[in-house]
């Protein structure tokens, strides 16, 4: 698939066209419609290892939602009734899947807004949290951990959706895909009840010295221009996500979130210094550096270099 990030509107007529539909967007997931069926128009927006889709339906089904390569999230407004593993799960808010469980669902007019997520790719990010190695199947619950972790959810759905819906010809670059799946995976396991959380270790802040945040920062300076997330920067170090932003905190007074951001930011301004204002935009080395709202680029490039991205790119 590359890059790209394909968006389309599907219709299904019937419950065949429902079956293909189903098959086609999340393999390995077996969902069949009952006799109760409606018309529905589907919309989705797929890229490397995140696929999105948001629909009004009116339906039953049965079978299993997830599948050995993705872990399914959706939030859910609606009637209906909805039972995996023999619990019955509510139609409202955040719901999510990670093993084949049975799966009976009646679905009354529902609005559901959901995401397949790379299984693979949240277990890494676990891992990284964690500090070691984590099990395929993280989660232990289907809801979230209460509802302020399921506003939580819902906002980062909301930001995730509508810029796979509304900005996808600016996602063609890795790094903005790679920051959108990590934030998505990162919600997901700070959202709902999984192993990570009720087993991370002690942080390892006894490793946490300056050689180490010194190691980090040169990571981050050699790599900023790569999709690399936090978690990578802590592998490289040897450390753990926490363990490596305690060591920030203590040593440096930021998080390497932020530290990334400037790197980011300073790329961004060494292209700009070096381009031909006929030749290039600030939107396009936005982009190229993993920023996609320019006003927030803007703002951010104001505050470091005091000076706005297009005064740089014509001097």
């Amino acid at each position: 698939m590359g890059n790209e990030v394909t968006t389309a509107v599907l219709h299904a007529h019937d419950p065949t066209a429902m079956e293909q539909l189903i098959d086609g967007l999340f393999p390995g997931v077996a969902l069949r419609p009952l006799p109760m069926f409606r018309d529905f128009v589907l919309r989705t927006a797929v890229m490397p290892d995140l696929s999105w889709v948001d629909h009004t339906i009116d339906w039953a089904g049965q079978g299993r939602l997830a599948s050995p390569e993705q872990v399914l999230a959706f939030t859910l407004n609606g009637a209906g009734r909805l039972e995996h593993a023999g619990h019955e799960l509510p139609l409202a808010g955040g719901v999510l899947f990670d093993d084949a469980s049975p799966v009976s669902i009646r679905w009354d007019h529902l609005d559901v807004e959901g995401f397949s997520v790379d299984r693979a790719y949240v277990r890494s990010v676990a891992s990284s949290l964690a500090g070691r190695p984590q099990p395929s199947h993280l989660f232990t619950a289907g809801g979230p951990i209460d509802a302020a972790h399921d506003r939580l959810w819902q906002d980062t759905a909301r930001f995730v959706s509508r810029t796979m819906r509304d900005h996808s010809e600016k996602l063609s670059g890795p790094i903005l895909q790679r920051s959108l799946l990590h934030h998505l995976a990162l919600t997901l396991l700070h959202t709902f009840p999984n192993v990570v959380l009720s087993d991370l270790p002690d942080l390892d802040v006894r490793r946490a010295v300056p050689v180490v945040v010194r190691r980090a920062t040169a990571y981050i300076d050699d790599h900023a221009h790569e999709p690399v997330t936090v978690d990578d920067v802590a592998n490289a170090v040897g450390l753990s996500t926490r363990g490596l932003q305690v060591a920030f905190r203590r040593h440096l007074d930021t998080t390497p979130s932020m530290r990334l951001r400037q790197a980011r930011l300073d790329g961004a301004h060494r292209d700009l210094l070096r381009a031909d204002p006929h030749a290039t935009t600030v939107a396009a080395v936005a982009r190229r550096w993993g920023f996609i709202h320019l006003g927030h680029f803007a703002t951010a490039y104001r505050g470091a270099y005091g000076e706005r991205p297009t005064e740089t790119l014509l001097r």
